[in-house]
């Protein structure tokens, strides 16, 4: 999570998206900014808020992206809705390649309205406008948050998904061209500091969001 800040923090700077893959140490859970502390599940997973919004979400077995977006891009241009939908196209295509059709549907983006029910409600239980969907079930979920940094978007696959076949994806979608990148010292430090003084704080992580 502080490196998703920091990297929406740089953005501006760098001038151009950026996608993140990156794994969980052991079995976690996070949950949405507006949410309440999962408390009841403390004793069996690490929990962190996110700075994004959305519902509760178990890592471990699926595939956690995040992309940043700069100002004057054209995702952070979009509608949250229509970059939602955008990005999903790019992830249903990779989900795809990952599955190999071998469930049956070929994965979808959802179809209605985007709401959500209140409380400490679970993401994957809850497709919403924009997810990706197979089978009646839900593959794929976000959330976004918007700043004059940028556009964060953060995303969980219930699915294995390679660095190649999300590349891949992203492609397809937007003609990407892809090249590695690595923290710069500033935004290694300032990660640093973000998970010590904020993340891994009681205050972030308890405090009720009005």
């Amino acid at each position: 999570m502080a490196v998703d800040e920091a990297l929406l923090l740089s953005a501006t700077k760098r001038r151009v998206p950026l996608l993140r893959l990156y794994a969980w140490a052991r079995p976690a859970v996070s949950f949405g900014y507006f949410q309440k502390f999962p408390a009841g599940l403390a004793a069996k997973y690490e929990l962190i808020r996110r700075p994004t919004g959305g519902g509760m979400v178990y890592h471990g077995d699926d595939t956690t992206y995040t992309i940043v977006v700069p100002p004057g891009h054209p995702l952070y241009e979009m509608k949250t809705t229509d970059a939602y939908c955008a990005i999903h196209k790019a992830v249903a295509t990779a989900c795809e390649h990952a599955t190999n059709k071998r469930s049956g549907g070929s994965p979808t983006l959802q179809a209605g309205p985007s709401t959500l029910p209140r409380g400490a409600y679970e993401c994957f239980q809850n497709p919403v406008h924009g997810d990706v969907v197979a089978d009646g079930r839900k593959l794929a979920g976000a959330a976004q948050r918007r700043t004059r940094h940028g556009m964060l978007h953060q995303g969980s696959i219930a699915a294995k998904v390679t660095a190649d076949q999300l590349q891949d994806g992203f492609r397809q979608a937007f003609h990407a061209d892809f090249r590695s990148y690595r923290l710069s010292p500033a935004e290694k430090a300032l990660a640093e500091e973000l998970a010590r003084e904020k993340y891994a704080t009681d205050d972030w992580n308890r405090k009720v969001r009005r």
